[in-house]
C-alpha cells in the first residue's frame, strides 16, 4: 500500500510539473453585462476584465492592430457628436477605471519605461488618433485579469488615453492583441499560455430564445466552434496591403439566399472587394455604396436613413415603408474559397441604443442592416462577421486562420504550441486555402471535406503532452505509473480549466439577460423617454462607486416631463449630406453639430 502511495505521489508530482511546464489554452466569454449598478438595464456586450487592487470590472474588446492595452478612466473621451452625455459614454465604454483607487497602479513617464510597446501601427485605415496615442497617453503598470481568473492575471503596462483617438463608435476599452501585444507577451512569459495565439467568436446576440455568448481563447482555439475546412493566410501589416490589422482578404461575391432556395448575387460581374478584417468595428461590413443599393433593389426594401445608435452607420428600415422585411440569409464569399453564411437573425437586427439615463433601448418599429457605405476608406469586415465566422491569429507563425463558425455553447479547447520540446504539438498541413503548415493538435482543420476532425466525437479531444514518458522516467518505467500519471494530469488539466472560469467578487458586474425574448424585453424608445429628466447635473454619489461629474443627465424615475422621440438617422437631414470622410476625422471640423435640444449643458469635450 505504501509502495502504491509512493508511486501515486510520484505520478502526481510528474503530472503537476508537466501541467506547469505545458500550459493549456485559456477561454473567456464575450457576453452581456450590466455596466451601471444604479441602472438595471444598462447593458453592453464585451469581454469582462478585472483591473487594479481592489479589483474593478470593465469590458474590453480585442484590437488586433494595437500592441498596448488602453483603458479609459474618468476622462472617457467619447465623441460628443455621437455620444450625447457622459452617462451614455460611461455605459458604452463598458465602465471606467479609477487608477487613483488602485494600490497596484504605478505611473511611469512613458511606455518605454513602463515596459510597454514603443510603436503602434499607423498605416492607412487605422483610427487617426493612434498616431498620437503613444505620446499623449498616461503610461503605467497595473494588474489585469481577463475574465477575472487568477490564471489570466498578469502585471503589465497599460495606457490611459488623454486624447480622443477612436471614432467614438468602436467604444469599449481596447485590449491590444497585435504582433507585439504586451498582454500576450505577459501571459506567454509567465507560462500562462502555450503560445501567443488568440481566437475570436463574437457569439449570437439576436434570434429566438437565449443569446449565445461568444468567446476569446488565448493559446489555442475552440474546436467545438468551427465547421469544415480552415483557410490560413500570412499576416501582412505592410502599407501596400491597405490593411492595418494584417488580415486582408478579398470578397469575391455577396449572395442573397432566399427562403425558397434561390440565390442571387448583388456584386457586379467580374468584380471583387479587398477588405480588412477588423473585429472591433461595430458592423458586419463596410463596403462601396453599390452593396447597399443592390441589396435594396433585390429585396425591394426602402431605407429610412442611417443609424446613429449602437451600430453606427447601419442602414435603417422602418415597418411602415417595409411591411415585410427580407427574410433570407446573406453569404459572403471570399476568394480563398471560404464562404460565410450570415443567418437572417444576425443580418437584419433590431435598432438598439443607449438612452440618456444609461438604459439599453430598442425600437421595434425599425430594423437595421449592419452594412455601411464607404467614402474613400478601406472596406472592412467587423464584429458581426464573427457571429458566423471564427478567427485564429497566430503571432508565432505569422498567420491567421478563418473557419465557418459553429454557434455552440460547448467547448473543446485545442492547444497551439510551437515549442521544440515535449510540449510541442504535431504540425499539420491545412488543406483549405493556402498550403502551409501550422502547429496544433493533429488535424486541427475541423470537419467537412478537409482532412481534419469534425469536432463531434472522441477524436476531437485535445492532444496532450507525453505523460507516459515523464512518469516512466520518474518511476523507472513502470507501466502502471504512467497510467496513474495520465489520470492525474487530466485531473490537473481539468482543474486548471475550471480555475480559468471567472469567480464572483465585489468587483463583478451583473450578468446581462439570459433570454432576450422571454426573461428580458429591452425597453422601447417611447417607454423610456417618459422617464428622462432633461436637466444636467450629477448622479447621486456612492461610497463604493464614482460617476462622471460633468455633463451627466440626471435620472429621475418619477419625472413626468417627456422629450420628443427621435429615431436614429433623422438627426442629420440625409446621411448623403454628411461628408464621406467625416467619421474618421478626429478634429471635428467636418462633423455636424448635435441637435438643438441637446446643445445645452456641459458635455465633456477633451
Amino acid at each position: 500500500m505504501l509502495f502504491m502511495t509512493s508511486r501515486l505521489v510520484l505520478a502526481l508530482g510528474a503530472a503537476s510539473v508537466l501541467a506547469a511546464d505545458c500550459p493549456s489554452p485559456l477561454s473567456f466569454p464575450i457576453t452581456t453585462k450590466q455596466i451601471d449598478p444604479k441602472v438595471p438595464d444598462s447593458f453592453m456586450r464585451g469581454i469582462a476584465v478585472k483591473i487594479g487592487t481592489p479589483e474593478q470590472t470593465i469590458l474590453v474588446n480585442a484590437w488586433p492592430d494595437l500592441n498596448n492595452t488602453y483603458i479609459y478612466d474618468q476622462q472617457m473621451l467619447c465623441d460628443p457628436s455621437i455620444i450625447w452625455n457622459d452617462e451614455i459614454c460611461f455605459v458604452r465604454r463598458g465602465g471606467i477605471y479609477h487608477e487613483e483607487d488602485s494600490t497596484s497602479f504605478a505611473k511611469y513617464n512613458d511606455f518605454a519605461s513602463a515596459g510597454g510597446a514603443t510603436n503602434e501601427i499607423t498605416t492607412t485605415g487605422t483610427e487617426l488618433g493612434v498616431k498620437k496615442l503613444l505620446a499623449s497617453s498616461l503610461a503605467g503598470v497595473e494588474k489585469l485579469s481577463v475574465g477575472g481568473s487568477d490564471t489570466s492575471s498578469v502585471t503589465m503596462p497599460i495606457g490611459i488615453p488623454r486624447l480622443r483617438w477612436d471614432g467614438g463608435y468602436t467604444i469599449l476599452h481596447a485590449l491590444g492583441l497585435g504582433a507585439n501585444s504586451t498582454y500576450l507577451n505577459a501571459l506567454s512569459q509567465s507560462n500562462r499560455i502555450p503560445s501567443r495565439v488568440w481566437s475570436y467568436f463574437w457569439g449570437r446576440q439576436w434570434g429566438n430564445g437565449a443569446p449565445l455568448d461568444g468567446s476569446i481563447v488565448f493559446g489555442g482555439y475552440d474546436q467545438e466552434k468551427i465547421i469544415g475546412r480552415n483557410y490560413t493566410q500570412p499576416l501582412d501589416y505592410s502599407e501596400s496591403t491597405g490593411c492595418w490589422t494584417g488580415m486582408k482578404v478579398t470578397v469575391s461575391d455577396l449572395i442573397l439566399n432566399y427562403r425558397n432556395g434561390d440565390d442571387e448575387s448583388i456584386m457586379p460581374r467580374n468584380s471583387a472587394i479587398p477588405v480588412c478584417i477588423v473585429p472591433q468595428r461595430q458592423l458586419l461590413l463596410e463596403a462601396p455604396g453599390f452593396v447597399v443599393e443592390n441589396f435594396e433593389k433585390a429585396t425591394g426594401m426602402v431605407k429610412d436613413g442611417e443609424s446613429f445608435g449602437l451600430y453606427w452607420g447601419s442602414q435603417v428600415y422602418n415597418n411602415t415603408a417595409n411591411p415585410s422585411y427580407f427574410d433570407g440569409d446573406f453569404t459572403i464569399a471570399l476568394s480563398n474559397g471560404l464562404s460565410i453564411r450570415i443567418p437572417n437573425s444576425q443580418l437584419l437586427v433590431p435598432s438598439e441604443d443607449i438612452a440618456r439615463n444609461g438604459s439599453f433601448i430598442t425600437d421595434p418599429t425599425r430594423m437595421q442592416l449592419p452594412i455601411n457605405r464607404l467614402g474613400t476608406q478601406p472596406a472592412t469586415l467587423g464584429r458581426f462577421f464573427f457571429t458566423s465566422a471564427y478567427l485564429m491569429v497566430d503571432h508565432e507563425a505569422d498567420n491567421f486562420t478563418l473557419w465557418q463558425a459553429n454557434p455552440a455553447s460547448k467547448s473543446n479547447l485545442i492547444t497551439i504550441n510551437h515549442a521544440k520540446d515535449s510540449c510541442a504539438s504535431e504540425p499539420i498541413s491545412t488543406d483549405g486555402g493556402a498550403s502551409n503548415s501550422t502547429s496544433g493538435s493533429a488535424d486541427d482543420a475541423g470537419g467537412g471535406s478537409g482532412s481534419g476532425r469534425n469536432g463531434s466525437g472522441d477524436d476531437g479531444a485535445p492532444v496532450t503532452p507525453n505523460v507516459a514518458a515523464i512518469a516512466g522516467g520518474v518511476a523507472g518505467g513502470v507501466a502502471a505509473l504512467a497510467l496513474i500519471g495520465a489520470v492525474a494530469f487530466f485531473l490537473v488539466r481539468r482543474r486548471r480549466a475550471n480555475d480559468a472560469q471567472p469567480s464572483k467578487s465585489s468587483g463583478d458586474m451583473t450578468d446581462g439577460p439570459a433570454f432576450y425574448a422571454d426573461v428580458y424585453r429591452p425597453a422601447v424608445v417611447g417607454e423610456l423617454e417618459s422617464q428622462y429628466q432633461p436637466s444636467v447635473g450629477e448622479l447621486p454619489a456612492s461610497a463604493n462607486y464614482k460617476y462622471p461629474a460633468v455633463g451627466v443627465q440626471q435620472y429621475n424615475p418619477n419625472a413626468t416631463q417627456t422629450q420628443q422621440i427621435h429615431h436614429y438617422g433623422e438627426y442629420y437631414n440625409k446621411p448623403a449630406e454628411v461628408e464621406a470622410g467625416w467619421a474618421y476625422e478626429m478634429d471635428g471640423s467636418n462633423r455636424p453639430g448635435p441637435p438643438a435640444e441637446l446643445s445645452g449643458g456641459t458635455p465633456r469635450v477633451s
